[in-house]
């Protein structure tokens, strides 16, 4: 499917700067009507042909750029629960990358050409976000060491203590990434998303956006997020002990209960740079703008650099040796 101006025909879009539905062409707000493509092959707007990849949700047409989104894709046991809308558009997806790398001196000259960044491109990428109850229990035997001293004698008292703690906590919304194409490790750092603004699932927030079903089940992801759970609870537990020298675990044990488990789709920008035969990967989170990636270094650049500035030490050199010798 995809969704068409009443008033224009033209493909309309989901525009994060609007909050709404968008034409780009007579910029009419809300006038979108939806229009089914034949088959996963045929692009519902030109018919050229398509090649979704296995995962593929919502595609975009080499031939015409309109974005097909999959209905068999987004339906039945694929259909997501929630959707957080994007909240930033690609122009300022653009910018935030400039603002980002724009003072690195180093950089590929071509790094933040405009030909290079119109290629990103916003995908939703699939989560599971589960809710836990958490009962943890915690014992340590912990220290007090102080020292003092009293004329030629240092003493020395060891204070020793028993520490219990009974802590009951409730987790919403743990995100784990269902994507085997994405790296956990970059979507973890992508983290927090604000889940206060996720709404119900609509297929028409997934105009001109890339889309992936799960590629993992929430199942086969539940331990995962059962970790994160328990790192957290461990952390606010640790806090709740300070003032000892030392802290011995002598009982650990948080047991989580999942509570709920909704499929959701999450906003990611994500910016590809080839350089000297190799992909660097950019993702930007689609709500706030947090950026990950690293950018290469263009030894070229960075070799002329060099020569420069031994070409200005050289010139100063010569000249305060011509000054001098005047003197």
């Amino acid at each position: 499917m995809i969704f068409k101006c009443k008033n224009c025909g033209a493909n309309i879009l989901w525009s994060p700067e609007k909050d709404s539905m968008c034409c780009p062409h007579c910029e009419s707000i809300d006038s979108e009507e939806m229009v089914a493509g034949s088959n996963m092959s045929q692009c519902a707007a030109c018919g050229a042909p398509m090649q979704p990849k296995q995962y593929d949700s919502a595609n975009k047409c080499e031939h015409c750029g309109a974005y097909t989104i999959f209905e068999q894709r987004i339906s039945g046991e694929y259909e997501p629960h929630l959707i957080l809308p994007f909240a930033i558009g690609k122009e300022k997806a653009k910018e935030l990358i400039k603002k980002e790398f724009g003072k690195k001196l180093f950089l590929p000259s071509n790094f933040l050409k405009a030909s290079y960044l119109d290629k990103i491109e916003g995908d939703y990428i699939p989560f599971f976000l589960y809710d836990f109850d958490c009962h943890y229990r915690f014992a340590a035997k912990a220290k007090k060491i102080r020292r003092w001293t009293s004329g030629d004698t240092e003493y020395t008292e060891t204070s020793i203590f028993q520490i219990y703690r009974d802590m009951d906590v409730d987790f919403s919304r743990i995100p784990v990434d269902a994507s085997i194409a994405m790296p956990d490790g970059e979507m973890d750092l992508l983290e927090p998303y604000d889940y206060g603004a996720l709404v119900n699932f609509q297929a028409k927030y997934m105009s001109g956006y890339l889309g992936e079903v799960y590629s993992v089940s929430g199942d086969t992801l539940e331990p995962r997020a059962k970790q994160k759970a328990r790192n957290d609870a461990s952390a606010l537990m640790r806090e709740s002990i300070v003032g000892y020298d030392s802290v011995t675990p002598e009982m650990d044990d948080c047991r989580c209960n999942r509570t709920a488990q909704n499929y959701a789709l999450l906003p990611v920008w994500n910016y590809v740079y080839r350089f000297n035969g190799k992909d660097y990967f950019f993702r930007l989170n689609g709500q706030t703008g947090k950026l990950v990636g690293k950018a290469p270094i263009s030894f070229g650049k960075m070799a002329a650099y060099a020569a420069t500035l031994f070409a200005s030490i050289m010139a100063i050199g010569a000249l305060l040796n011509g000054i001098l010798g005047v003197i």
